[in-house]
């Protein structure tokens, strides 16, 4: 038996297979691709990585598991499955797959493949079949780590507000694991645990606003998404680079692409863009590189547009004490006015350099009326 000490959950027990599993290249690569990407930039303690997120996804599925009162068979496959639930992200994880899924698929789609082929089917195969691994998250028990209110989701807030120093992320996890029960759709919150629900989706709709939809995390997230897209288009990197790379790797390499390299040292000195100008999506009536190119030709210096591709809505079922299941949202006043609160307030940022502001301010204000 192999003990890791986790800062969140304390000592995590991990099996002989599992500790297999970490020692893959496909693992370990995992501890340079941080949890936030560019969060960084933002919270100085943002340096937390996927390959201890996967740690801790493994422990609050097999509490979730043993309190559901699994047999010890079926808790090692999720507890394999939630290990390698992130196997397959790229560097700089959600970011950078916004502009390489197109060819490389979803990073689930990449871990099934990585589960499959080469070293890490080679560990799952000394206990399991690694397609049965593999398939985990598409079945019902998979919701174990998958659902809203599954492990990923609560380690993953946990961590995130743990290394922001963001206070915002407090769920009570043990009320959560001993409230869950498996459904036929999957993972559902006996009325028991409505309360702890509530303060999860609390949670993870303030983290939203003030971590990953901050303002400066999203103009260096979408330059970084500029600096690969002109990286790819200059041939200087192909999108299959970006499975063997760390973040900072990535960043180097973009460095040396003749198109891309302002952007890679922008942000590697944080000399981001700024704010110009902000849009409610109600008012976002074209797409995001349309508006940029009109920008872009009008004040005569680059503009980048970001639409924010993230939602704290949630899809959780509550199961009453009279066996009827509803959706949380319907149940909750409290989860259902953040929602819509949260909805009403995403804006598109229009960003460039410091110097262009007002003009591009200008601009983008008779652009969008």
């Amino acid at each position: 038996m192999f003990r890791i000490r986790d800062p969140l959950h304390g000592t995590i027990a991990l099996t002989g297979t599992e500790e297999r599993l970490l020692d893959c290249c496909q693992m370990q690569r995992l501890r340079g691709i941080r949890q936030l990407a560019t969060g960084y930039l933002v919270y100085p303690g943002a340096n937390h990585t996927r390959f201890e997120h996967s740690i801790g996804t493994l422990f609050l599925a097999d509490r979730m598991c043993r309190e559901m009162g699994m047999t010890e068979e079926r808790i090692s496959k999720v507890r394999a499955a939630a290990l390698l639930h992130d196997i397959g992200h790229v560097a700089f994880s959600h970011e950078s797959e916004a502009v390489l899924k197109a060819r490389l698929g979803t990073h689930e789609e990449v871990g099934k493949r990585l589960a499959l082929h080469g070293e890490v089917a080679d560990a799952l195969s000394s206990e399991f079949s690694p397609r049965e691994i593999a398939d985990v998250c598409d079945t019902t028990i998979g919701s174990v780590i998958t659902s809203d209110i599954g492990a990923d989701r609560m380690d993953y807030l946990l961590r995130d507000s743990h290394y922001t120093g963001v206070a915002y992320g407090v769920i009570d996890t043990q009320r959560i694991c001993t409230s869950v029960s498996l459904g036929r759709k999957g993972l559902l919150i006996r009325e028991r645990g409505l309360e702890a629900a509530e303060s999860l989706l609390v949670a993870r709709i303030t983290m939203f606003s003030t971590v990953y939809l901050h303002k400066t995390v999203r103009i260096a997230s979408r330059m970084l998404q500029q600096a690969i897209m002109l990286a790819l288009e200059d041939g200087t990197l192909c999108e299959e680079d970006f499975l063997s790379f760390g973040d900072s790797q990535a960043l180097d390499a973009l460095g040396a692409s003749p198109r891309a390299h302002e952007y890679a040292a922008r942000i590697k000195k944080r000399h981001l863009f700024k704010k110009a100008y902000s849009v409610p999506m109600s008012k976002m009536r074209m797409p995001a590189r349309k508006a940029e190119e009109e920008l872009t030709d009008a004040c005569g210096c680059p503009v980048l547009v970001d639409i924010p591709n993230l939602s704290a809505k949630a899809h959780i079922l509550l199961e009453k004490k009279d066996g009827k299941i509803l959706p949380l949202a319907r149940e909750s006043e409290l989860v259902s006015a953040l929602v819509s609160m949260q909805s009403r307030r995403l804006e598109a940022l229009v960003m460039c350099d410091e110097r262009h502001v007002k003009k591009v301010a200008r601009a983008a204000k008779r652009l969008f009326g």
